[in-house]
């Protein structure tokens, strides 16, 4: 008996089949692009395990509403039917779930050996957890415990405000909505925060910049402004991503507000995986910026969580919880 599970994000759709001991034992990946891209990797795994699985638990970067995934940054939907079709199974055999209740679920069973602190470090009791997570998306959840029992608390925290520090922001801000009206929150200079902390945002936030300061902005990817950012070869990248750092650190550490997280706030997402650098000291005093509640930020284990798999082992964490 084996289990399948998987995360599909706006980029990478990546399965793996679990033993009933929790173990990955065979996975398939590929690119998200291509409606028939899941049940063709979901195929293939199954042709591989010789059998279809017990059941299916699939983490996708949208949101879950009827029994159908709708993705955010990439056209692409998921259906349960679809799924027990691909999957050869009953419908009621499959769970669908955002990509960050399931990195919620991962929290459960973090390992230590997996995370950076920068603040902080493992709670000897369970508490509230928060991961926030900058890829193609912005991704956040939270892990409770209710009864001795972990439970994720899934919403779209990517999709909070973000507003301008000051009247440079603004000007940044402006531009920023001028090019994309859609992100623009209200009538005032507010964005969603995924407007910027993402890698759909950040090339569209670099040119906001170098249009306000007059400048060519001749990098493409946020792969791109990111690399020269660290390098110090474009002053409108450093200057973006100096502004992603400071953003995600304040929203992060919100965010950890909200929910009481003395069981610490996790940094994760491809972006931040691929940039540990930008996890200086700046960070952290954005994170802990709190006014009269300054110091309660500073108790919350603040890390980077470098694990590649926190999806699908979320998605396996939410499985079996509904399994036993």
């Amino acid at each position: 008996m084996w289990y399948l599970v998987g995360d599909v994000g706006g980029t990478n759709l990546r399965l793996a089949a679990v033993d009933e001991g929790g173990e990955f034992k065979a996975r398939q990946s590929r690119s998200t692009a291509g409606k028939a891209a899941l049940a063709e990797t979901c195929a293939a795994l199954i042709s591989e395990m010789g059998r279809p699985p017990k059941s299916v638990a699939i983490a996708a970067a949208g949101v879950v509403a009827e029994d159908r995934v709708t993705f955010t940054n990439a056209a692409l939907n998921i259906t349960k039917a679809g799924l027990a079709e691909a999957c050869d199974l009953p419908a009621t055999d499959i769970v669908l779930l955002n990509d960050f209740e399931a990195a919620a679920w991962s929290l459960a069973t973090l390992e230590p050996a997996q995370v950076t602190y920068l603040q902080g470090g493992p709670e000897p009791e369970p508490g509230p957890r928060v991961i926030i997570g900058p890829g193609t998306g912005l991704g956040v959840g939270a892990l409770l415990w209710r009864k001795g029992q972990p439970l994720a608390v899934p919403g779209e925290g990517g999709h909070m405000r973000l507003t301008p520090h000051s009247m440079q922001e603004a000007a940044y801000f402006e531009a920023l909505i001028a090019a994309w009206p859609e992100v623009q929150m209200g009538q005032g200079l507010a964005v969603e925060a995924e407007a910027i902390l993402s890698g759909t945002g950040m090339p569209k936030w670099y040119r906001a910049i170098a249009k306000v300061r007059r400048r060519e902005a001749p990098l493409q990817t946020a792969a791109a402004i990111f690399d020269a950012a660290q390098a110090k070869k474009d002053q409108s990248a450093i200057e973006a991503v100096a502004h992603f750092a400071r953003y995600l650190g304040g929203l992060a550490g919100d965010l950890g507000l909200i929910f009481g997280a003395r069981g610490g706030v996790f940094i994760t997402g491809g972006v931040a995986q691929s940039n540990p650098w930008l996890f200086t000291p700046d960070f952290c005093d954005a994170f802990n910026a709190g006014g009269r509640h300054s110091n309660w930020r500073r108790d919350m284990p603040l890390g980077l969580c470098q694990d590649p798999d926190f999806g699908l082992k979320g998605a396996r964490n939410c499985l079996f919880a509904r399994v036993d």
